[in-house]
């Protein structure tokens, strides 16, 4: 004898197997989030501990006027009253702009010719060799790179005898910046350039040859097509490049140690000053707290920037 069931009952018992596969997958995503959580916890501890632990301390030293004789009271926001009438701090920012400017620009713009004319070349050039040679100086410790250019830089220096110049490129105020400027970019650069060469090989191959077929030069397929799908990539490499720039110690500390003067004191080497040649962490950690706040201002105005363009086009 078949068995009958009602067409109603059979929604209904359809519904609520449809019910419990769903309870199921959910009770199977909740024991994966808390899997995921437990394996991930180490890691958060760690960046808590060693990371975010150091920030909320050097925050606090700001509001102190601590010192390494061992004196410590809480001041509020004298520190940052001194701070900004600081002559000091004033110059080591006008240079830490300047430093900025000279490096940020000289790389965006070098990265971004070498590796569109590197991805439109067409004499078969080994890309393996090519990006091989541009990016060791990327993977030269920082250290070393800057005692090359010291050396390089000197008055009787290699640079000099090949130019045939006398310029004193490190002990001149008006040069020293600069010298300072092309060893952080020529340490930079090999590493952007992977970075938009890779923008430009993600570019669908299939835009650009259409706009080939409706006549579009190279020029206005680069300005059309190719750079508003490199947004991303363009403001991954100012944001990196400006925050590099921005906290970059070893450079200036090794070639100049901030001469000829206080030329080249730039923030970072500023704070270094303050707290470990002058005793006074805390008025140095309200001038890192500054150099923090101003770069997460640029970064913010970048990111603004690059939606800004995107929407418009």
């Amino acid at each position: 004898m078949a068995l009958m069931i009602d067409p109603g009952e059979g929604q209904a018992l359809m519904s609520l197997g449809v019910k419990m596969a769903a309870g199921d997958r959910k009770t199977l995503a909740k024991r994966q989030a808390r899997a995921g959580v437990f394996f991930v916890l180490p890691a958060l501890l760690y960046f808590a501990v060693w990371m975010f632990g150091p920030i909320i301390y050097g925050i606090w030293l700001g509001f102190t006027d601590t010192s390494f004789l061992g004196s410590s009271k809480f001041t509020g926001l004298d520190n940052y009253r001194t701070l900004f009438s600081d002559p000091s701090f004033i110059h080591s920012a006008v240079v830490t702009a300047e430093y900025l400017v000279y490096t940020t620009v000289p790389v965006m713009l070098v990265a971004f010719i070498s590796a569109y004319a590197l991805h439109h070349a067409r004499g078969r050039i080994s890309h393996a060799l090519y990006l091989t040679v541009i990016f060791l100086p990327f993977v030269l410790p920082s250290v070393a790179a800057a005692i090359i250019f010291e050396l390089i830089l000197q008055p009787g220096g290699l640079f000099n005898d090949v130019t045939r110049t006398t310029v004193a490129w490190l002990t001149d105020p008006s040069t020293a910046v600069i010298s300072l400027s092309i060893a952080t970019a020529w340490g930079l650069v090999g590493y952007y350039v992977v970075i938009f060469l890779a923008g430009f090989q993600s570019v669908p191959k299939q835009l650009i040859e259409a706009a080939s077929i409706d006549g579009s030069s190279k020029l206005s397929t680069l300005f059309r097509i190719e750079l508003p799908l490199l947004r991303p990539v363009i403001l991954f490499s100012t944001v990196t490049v400006v925050a590099t720039v921005l906290t970059n110690f070893a450079t200036p500390f090794v070639m100049t140690n901030g001469g000829p003067g206080d030329a080249t004191t730039v923030l970072p080497l500023l704070i270094y000053k303050t707290a470990f040649q002058y005793s006074n962490p805390g008025y140095a950690s309200a001038m890192a707290v500054v150099l923090f706040i101003v770069s997460v201002v640029l970064t913010v105005i970048q990111f603004a920037l690059i939606r800004t363009r995107g929407e418009k086009s």
